[in-house]
């Protein structure tokens, strides 16, 4: 059960057997979502008019009509049955408040983008704020780590979760988000053969990238300009996240705005942790200006073995799905042609 984390449509039959079963909750959301759905369909009900429009003739006819669309998603991981609208109402309902800041043509093609999150640990709140967006219904996520609970600062998750691979948390949120969703979890992390396997296959359009390994961040690169798919980069940094976007798509072909073979000859040999904290403060978040004082101080204190990782916070993290996810939208929706952007961004008031 702990390893599960796709949902099960069921029939009326395998409906009746788990609702007999002591520990399974039972959720009607058929019969809230018809009135959502109604309102939609009907605007001139909506607002204060709601409770008018539910006591019409029309609503009693919508209500016949909708009564028997419906399906039952079984959640094996919480035991929970949801009647609910079907896939396509189900998104309809889900997008509506987007509209107009996303069309709906814009929407059907947000859906079908494939992207790719890898590193679910700032990667796991882009995962689920693209989700929420209706954004990649098909997503793979990989991370090879299990949830500690010093990780509960910054992924949505709980104590009960804790010891789960960090994509099975991940792709759980997901779905319960998005039970039609199809989410390639890779419990084994990001490597150089699945990556190139995912895009070989073509099913990446888009790779974000949070990985913790510089070599992989390199590797992940290389393939990248070989099949021409742009990479985003969000990096936590203090109250705020630094954004990097390449894009390999456009014929960009460096990492962080040096040659390859600067990242080369920096692994020729295997580097300490400060030159690896000298990488990072230089060359990913553009030099010790646009770190905090704090995050340095931080830094100094790993070097030292008085601190275990990187100071992180859920908000910078929650703020880098935001960020991650608007660079998604607007790439796939052709509003942005950089070749490569690197910005800081900060909460400043």
């Amino acid at each position: 059960m702990e390893h599960m984390y796709e949902p099960e449509f069921l029939n009326q039959q395998q409906v009746e057997e788990i609702k007999n079963r002591k520990e399974t909750h039972y959720i009607d959301a058929h019969q809230h979502q018809i009135k959502e759905l109604f309102i939609i369909d009907h605007p001139q009900y909506s607002g204060d008019k709601k409770q008018e429009g539910f006591a019409s003739e029309l609503f009693a006819e919508y209500l016949q009509k909708q009564q028997a669309n419906f399906v039952h998603v079984y959640f094996p991981w919480n035991y929970t049955v949801v009647k609910t609208m079907p896939e396509e109402e189900y998104f309809r309902m889900k997008t509506n408040r987007n509209q107009d800041l996303i069309t709906f043509d814009e929407q059907q093609k947000l859906s079908k983008l494939r992207v790719g999150v890898f590193g679910m640990s700032v990667g796991s709140n882009i995962a689920l704020v693209l989700t929420q967006a209706g954004i990649s219904r098909e997503i793979v996520i990989a991370d090879f780590d299990e949830l500690d609970t010093t990780n509960l600062n910054r992924i949505v998750a709980g104590v009960h979760q804790v010891g789960l691979n960090k994509t099975i948390v991940a792709a759980r949120k997901i779905y319960e988000d998005n039970p039609f969703a199809k989410v390639v979890a890779l419990q084994e992390g990001l490597t150089k053969d699945n990556l190139e396997t995912l895009l070989k296959e073509g099913k990446l359009d888009i790779i974000v990238e949070e990985v913790d390994s510089l070599p992989v961040k390199i590797h992940t690169r290389e393939l990248a300009l070989k099949y021409k798919k742009p990479v985003i980069m969000i990096t936590d940094n203090g109250d705020g996240v630094v954004l990097h976007i390449e894009r390999y798509d456009l014929g960009y072909d460096k990492v962080f705005n040096k040659p390859f073979e600067y990242w080369t000859q920096m692994f020729s040999s295997k580097p300490t942790m400060e030159q690896i904290g000298k990488m990072i403060v230089g060359d990913i978040l553009g030099g010790p200006q646009n770190v905090p004082p704090r995050v340095f101080q931080s830094v100094d204190r790993i070097i030292k073995k008085e601190l275990v990782s990187w100071a992180q916070l859920g908000s910078a993290a929650l703020m880098g799905g935001v960020v991650a996810t608007v660079a998604v939208k607007r790439i796939a929706l052709g509003e942005h042609h950089d070749a490569y952007v690197e910005k800081n961004i900060q909460i400043d008031f």
